[in-house]
């Protein structure tokens, strides 16, 4: 072991005296990480997806759950609880929950007694363009389907009529009848306007009016985490990270290789097992340092806070060991210095890239996604977000940290038998 740490210290001032090396493994995740973080939208061509809660079945909210589902710009889910639909925005597969209370029914037959319908938004708050996109596309649809309900004159009808039949039980002074008769009647003659075809008259009739109201809120992954962009863009300059530590360290093994200095190394009291586990713990050391750099860059510059350190000092223990196995892998595939940094950028490339260290996870299109599991940044990722503004529990962190593990294990176990072939 202490020759292996030997050999570990030797490789980490290798990697510190080569500038270019150095600067593409520490700088550059950083710099990659502010870059997302100021030109980062959350905009997006998919259909919004938006889980839905009602909190008590009527006509009216079926109507309106019924032409969201319709609505080309929406994706829907009906969850059975309001925590559901909270999950569903916490872990990134909805941008937003809609509330249906309990009082929209009764909302809606008081449009025009003062009152009004009324709609919860909890939205993702690291998904803010979203979801004042979603507003708007709510608030069209919401006021289809009231214009729908109380635009029927016979519907309508029954509304003024149960609104007169209020006002008789009511204690109100004559002049508040006076005043509250005088707009239905008015009510009544735009219904009629409306049912005799003048449309323009009918639209000018109705421009200010805003039947539905909707209160939106933020989902709080928890209680004082602010989510930025720099939330999202930070945990993307991981997977930077990542990648410049594996590449150093992979065409360093293949270029000491090459050169013949792992022959030297072999006449030495250390064994092969000793060399190789000495460069993977060089390499996880390194991949370690990057991690916690862009956190704490994160924490004291831009207000990224860690929901869960216990589960993020896991997460960047356990995607350490995950890309040292990387590494080793990369080093077995090619034999010379050029070919592990030729082939083994453009491999790890397109894995950053469909892994979300160019475009997030949560904006990427469906096929992506389901690409994007043949990633090991996909994963990396998705377990940083997860101890930071996501904040998972370790139920749902296990998955990804299983994967990583599991890398980790093939990686380091196949690829040094490979390395050790090839010397």
């Amino acid at each position: 072991m202490r020759a292996a740490v030997f050999l570990a210290l030797k490789d980490l001032r290798l990697l510190m005296r080569d500038r270019a090396a150095a600067f593409f493994t520490f700088v550059f995740p950083l710099a990659i990480a502010l870059f997302f973080g100021y030109v980062f939208s959350g905009t997006t061509s998919e259909p919004l997806h938006v889980a839905a809660f009602v909190e008590q079945s009527s006509p009216a909210a079926t109507m309106l759950i019924k032409a969201l589902d319709e609505d080309g710009g929406f994706k829907l889910t009906v969850t059975d609880a309001r925590a559901a639909g909270e999950q569903l925005v916490r872990r990134g597969e909805a941008v937003a929950l809609l509330i249906v209370p309990a009082t929209y029914a009764e909302g809606i037959d008081g449009v025009f007694s003062g009152g009004g319908a009324k709609l919860g938004l909890v939205v993702d708050p690291s998904r803010r363009a979203e979801g004042a996109m979603l507003v708007g596309k709510i608030h069209e649809v919401a006021f289809r389907t009231v214009f729908a309900t109380v635009g029927d004159p016979v519907q309508f009808a029954r509304v003024l009529d149960r609104m007169e039949d209020s006002l008789k039980a009511s204690d109100l002074s004559f002049t508040d009848r006076l005043a509250i008769r005088t707009a239905l009647t008015r009510a009544r003659a735009m219904s009629a306007q409306g049912a005799d075809g003048s449309a323009a008259t009918q639209s000018q009739s109705l421009a200010d009016w805003k039947p539905v109201s909707i209160d939106i809120a933020e989902l709080s992954m928890r209680p004082g985490v602010p989510a930025n962009s720099f939330a999202i863009s930070f945990m993307q300059g991981i997977a930077w990270a990542l990648f410049g530590a594996v590449l150093s360290f992979g065409s360093g093994i293949a270029e000491e290789r090459q050169r013949g200095t792992l022959v030297r190394l072999l006449v030495s009291p250390m064994s092969p097992n000793q060399i190789l586990f000495g460069k993977a713990l060089a390499c996880f050391v390194t991949c370690l340092a990057t991690e916690w750099m862009l956190v704490f860059a994160g924490m004291f510059l831009f207000r990224v806070e860690v929901s869960h350190w216990p589960l993020m000092v896991a997460v960047t223990l356990v995607t350490a060991f995950g890309f040292s196995g990387i590494m080793m892998l990369l080093a077995a595939g090619f034999r010379t210095q050029g070919g592990t940094q030729g082939a083994g950028r453009a491999v790890l490339l397109v894995l950053a890239m469909i892994g979300g260290g160019t475009v997030p996870l949560v904006f990427m299109p469906p096929f992506l996604r389901v690409a994007s599991n043949l990633s090991p940044f996909k994963w990396a990722v998705m377990a940083a977000e997860g101890a930071t503004w996501r904040s998972w529990g370790m139920s749902e962190m296990l998955l990804p940290l299983a994967v990583l593990a599991a890398i980790g294990v093939f990686g380091l176990t196949v690829g040094t038998a490979m390395v050790r072939r090839s010397i």
